[in-house]
């Protein structure tokens, strides 16, 4: 088990209300609670930093899977769902397709 680290901060009414109704609607105290909203906020956080710089054409579509903590297809799915193209040929796509046939002999 990793060491706890005690972080204090203040904030809002608004977002205090929403740790205390996470608690009560998961059964769980607010600790609890608040790791849970802090761990979808980062996923979905990187999920929007990696989507981004993939659409602008400064990473790979699997770097940033690799970078947001999933995989490439699911990366596919929210490129596609945010109305991102892929810059990728058919022809390039059907060579890497080729290359990773070979690549599982």
């Amino acid at each position: 088990m990793s060491a706890a680290e005690f972080i204090g901060a203040r904030v809002e009414k608004d977002i205090a209300g929403m740790i205390e109704d996470t608690a009560k609607e998961e059964y769980v105290d607010k600790t609890a609670a608040l790791k849970q909203l802090v761990l979808l906020g980062r996923r979905q956080y990187l999920l929007q930093k990696y989507l981004k710089l993939y659409g602008e054409g400064k990473c790979s579509i699997d770097k940033a899977a690799e970078s947001a903590g999933i995989i490439v297809a699911e990366m596919m799915q929210e490129a596609a769902k945010a109305g991102i193209r892929s810059s990728e040929t058919a022809e390039e796509y059907r060579k890497g397709l080729e290359l990773l046939k070979k690549s599982k002999v």
